[in-house]
């Protein structure tokens, strides 16, 4: 799953540089990264089941859980911290 996670974090990156998206350096925010693995244990594995059929939408499930981090760091950290 790891390796999974990496390949489709590295072509994502890709993609999203290709099309200037992104900018080359990513930020970095271990408050975020610290809650990332029990989110992502919760996702991925219904996330990879579905990536084959359904890979819009995968993708933008798991981009519609980084809204909600995002909200969530950005408004009330403590709630999830």
């Amino acid at each position: 799953m790891e390796s999974f996670e990496n390949q489709l974090h590295q072509d994502l990156y890709q993609f999203l540089l290709s099309i200037k998206r992104i900018d080359e350096q990513l930020p970095e925010c271990p408050d975020v990264e610290k809650m990332w693995e029990p989110i992502a244990k919760a996702y991925i594995p219904d996330g990879i089941k579905e990536f084959n059929d359904f890979p819009s939408a995968s993708l933008g499930w798991m981009m519609y859980i980084g809204m909600a981090v995002a909200k969530f760091w950005d408004e009330d950290w403590g709630a999830w911290n």
